[in-house]
């Protein structure tokens, strides 16, 4: 069965005050990059606008191409740690993820001085993961105030349910259900009042402590294969051009389960959900450099919205009750099986954040370097649509989310600052400073979600070949809400301090 549920989505990720992992906050997601680039450039601190010669460029600011004078083939390796310390209830939880993945990889084909003409060329193609989803999530603590069953409790009363139209979303047949609140209804976790028959809702002994654990993890990527063509002017005006396929493929999920110790009809309850997104974009970048004098160069790069034009996401969800005993008429139930939610395809449109990014780069001979790069991505210009539904549908599925990033999302500055040494004529020490800007609005919480980044780095280059090693740190805050109701007070959230450390080892020949 293929349906659309306005409520999907998971709160798999952080989300601040929101606990419902919604599309704007899926586009967010999906449209930030952090460490990007060869090791040389990460170790730079990614400022790599204004800096050629490198495979970088074929992604990044395509004009970088120009400055080839022969032709090389390179890749990078990585092995990346994420840490989230949590704060929840007064509890404290660390969650860590390791993974080893592959940043990029390209090769370039330099060209020689067009006849009768100043221009030179390069072409590059390259593979580069502009997204890694990586960052884990655990929190715990006992809440005195509230239960997830409340927040369900709530959302049957906001839609005037009752026990019949409850029963009316779920089919028996499969054993599932259309909502959360159904699944908790067919599992006797929420039950509606003896007199109306419905709101407002019940769960028992709603005064007992309630223990909570919640569980989080994202995974996939996006990747980009990226074709671009960099030409020099009389080796001072660079200018590129860059087309960038990508491939998204994520898995997020989450797990939240509750027990009451002291509760005589239920043990405790679990829910499972996972959501999988997948599809293919398309961008173009293009891009200037320009020597002022030879040891001054500034640069340009503009890159358009990557559009998806069919993002599928498939969700899938499960509450798995322990029930103690429920009396019931002749007897009592002492186990009820778990309740699926029903499983739901969905296709959509999505445009990402346009960019604009410039830098500057300053050489002291060829002793060494110092690049400095600005970087303005417009996440309140986001926006979905699905082709899938009606007009009448689509446009309220557009008014509701386009509205929210508009809303929530602002532009973010991106400062980034490296410097370079020339130790001998083959060694290179990097070092270099990274400032990504928040792009939640002041609309949407008080959050600073701003993240802050060093890096460092060693390089060896010989007449035919090159190697490069960079570590990069990046840490900030953030926030996950599990669920709200209408009393602030009686719902909680954990403050996060996250933290991701890359170490990447880089090399490649000239030929």
């Amino acid at each position: 069965m293929k349906r659309f549920i306005f409520f999907l989505l998971l709160s798999a990720s952080f989300v601040g005050r929101a606990q419902i992992y919604t599309y704007p906050l899926l586009a967010k997601q999906f449209s930030t990059s952090y460490v990007t680039g060869t090791s040389r450039m990460q170790g730079l601190g990614g400022s790599q606008s204004v800096l050629g010669a490198d495979l970088s460029s074929i992604a990044g600011n395509a004009a970088g191409l120009g400055f080839y004078s022969r032709s090389e083939v390179g890749l990078n390796l990585a092995y990346l740690s994420a840490n989230t310390q949590a704060n929840y209830l007064d509890q404290s939880t660390t969650s860590d993820n390791n993974m080893v993945h592959l940043p990029n990889f390209g090769v370039v084909i330099s060209g020689e001085y067009l006849s009768s003409s100043s221009w030179r060329g390069a072409f590059g193609i390259g593979y580069s993961r502009q997204v890694v989803l990586s960052q884990p999530l655990s929190v715990q603590g006992t809440n005195n105030r509230s239960s997830y069953l409340d927040y369900l409790i709530q959302k049957a009363g906001d839609k005037g349910a009752t026990g019949a139209s409850l029963d009316d979303e779920y089919d028996s047949y499969y054993n599932t259900a259309d909502s959360r609140e159904a699944a908790a209804y067919q599992s006797y976790l929420i039950n509606p009042n003896a007199q109306t028959g419905g709101a407002p809702f019940e769960r028992y002994l709603p005064n007992l402590p309630t223990e909570q654990t919640g569980y989080a993890d994202n995974s996939g990527s996006v990747a980009q294969w990226d074709i671009s063509y960099g030409a020099a002017y009389q080796d001072r005006f660079y200018v590129g051009l860059g087309v960038h396929f990508s491939k998204l493929n994520t898995t997020l999920t989450q797990r939240w389960e509750e027990r009451f110790p002291s509760n005589n009809f239920v043990a405790g309850w679990g829910l499972e959900e996972q959501l999988n997104t997948s599809g293919s974009g398309i961008a173009v970048s293009l891009g200037a450099i320009y020597k002022v004098k030879p040891n001054l160069r500034v640069a340009l790069n503009i890159q358009t919205p990557t559009y998806y034009d069919q993002l599928v996401e498939q969700y899938a969800g499960k509450l798995t009750p322990q029930i103690s005993s429920i009396p019931v008429t002749g007897g009592y139930i002492t186990r009820v099986k778990p309740v699926k939610l029903t499983p739901n395809e969905f296709t959509y449109q999505l445009a990402t954040p346009f960019r604009v990014s410039g830098g500057m780069a300053y050489f002291f001979g060829k002793r060494g370097l110092l690049s400095a790069d600005v970087e303005l991505i417009n996440y309140s210009g986001m926006h979905v649509s699905s082709a899938e539904l009606s007009p009448y549908t689509n446009q309220q599925f557009k008014d509701k989310y386009n509205t929210q990033m508009s809303r929530n999302f602002q532009t973010a500055l991106n400062l980034k600052v490296g410097a370079e040494f020339r130790v001998t004529s083959a060694w290179t020490l990097r070092g270099g400073v990274a400032s990504y800007g928040n792009g939640f609005s002041s609309t949407y919480d008080s959050i600073d979600r701003s993240q802050f980044q060093v890096s460092g780095g060693l390089g060896y280059r010989s007449a035919t070949y090159y190697v490069d090693l960079a570590i990069v740190q990046r840490t900030g805050k953030d926030a996950y809400t599990p669920y709200t109701i209408k009393n602030a007070a009686d719902y909680a959230s954990a403050a996060l301090k996250i933290s991701q450390t890359q170490i990447s080892l880089g090399g490649g020949v000239f030929f």
